[in-house]
């Protein structure tokens, strides 16, 4: 959210005051409007940086009955912390310039992240995810290498018509074989009404879909959430592996 990225990267003007970045003036009170208008929810993930900057605006993404959820204090690249800038994270992330207090409480409480587990160490279950559901794969100029990879049609950014396309061929994919999905958009990339079109196209159609008895949504749904989780953690203990490398390791994207 806003300029949190910017300012751990660097990039934002030293002499630029915070706190008036147009994804947050201008583009969610339109993505909110939206999703009232339809009906769906969601979860935005924050930085806990934004708690000081941006109070209002994560009160009323709160209020309008979405998940908040946590994106480190200032979207830092978590490979390249170490463990006491981790603990750091943590500690500041959810102390009292973070989100201890927000008065918000996820649909799935506290039991969407709680697994069995026989071991004494606490764990974290790795969900996969879909670059091809994720906009900036479509939108960014410096994801053009892992366009090709993923078999686009072509290394220049693509256009919100075929973002749109794109997407519900993926919802339509899992409605019928199902499992779980993740839909993801980033403020500051939806700059234009176009973009803003697609967007509202795919939550329309989640919503008729959902009408429809066809899915249900959100489609985080906290039982099958945790089973995944189970699984996952269930997997990680009786069959050790290393964690493969992935794209995100050779390839970090800049946002």
């Amino acid at each position: 959210m806003g300029e949190a990225a910017d300012l751990d990267r660097g990039l934002w003007p030293s002499a630029k005051p915070v706190g008036s970045h147009f994804s947050v003036i201008e583009i969610i009170p339109q993505i909110l409007a939206l999703l009232e208008k339809h009906d769906i929810h969601v979860t935005y993930f924050v930085e806990s940086w934004n708690l000081l900057v941006y109070p209002d605006t994560i009160d009323a993404i709160a209020r309008a009955g979405h998940e908040i959820a946590w994106h480190a204090w200032r979207h830092e690249a978590w490979s390249k912390l170490d463990e006491t800038a981790e603990q750091t994270n943590f500690i500041r992330s959810f102390g009292d310039e973070g989100l201890e207090g927000l008065d918000y409480i996820s649909p799935a409480a506290e039991q969407a992240a709680m697994v069995k587990s026989n071991s004494n160490e606490d764990l974290i279950a790795i969900l996969p995810f879909r670059w091809t559901t994720v906009d900036a794969l479509y939108y960014m100029e410096v994801f053009g290498k892992l366009r090709k990879l993923k078999g686009f049609p072509r290394e220049e950014p693509l256009t919100p018509t075929e973002l749109t396309q794109k997407y519900i061929d993926q919802i339509n994919e899992t409605i019928e074989h199902g499992g779980f999905l993740s839909l993801l958009f980033h403020p500051f990339l939806t700059t234009s009404s176009e973009r803003i079109e697609a967007m509202e196209a795919i939550i329309k159609y989640l919503a008729r879909k959902r009408d429809e008895g066809v899915v249900p949504v959100p489609v985080l749904v906290l039982e099958p959430l945790r089973d995944v989780l189970q699984a996952e953690v269930e997997a990680m203990q009786s069959t050790p592996r290393s964690t493969p490398v992935k794209w995100i390791d050779v390839y970090p994207p800049p946002y």
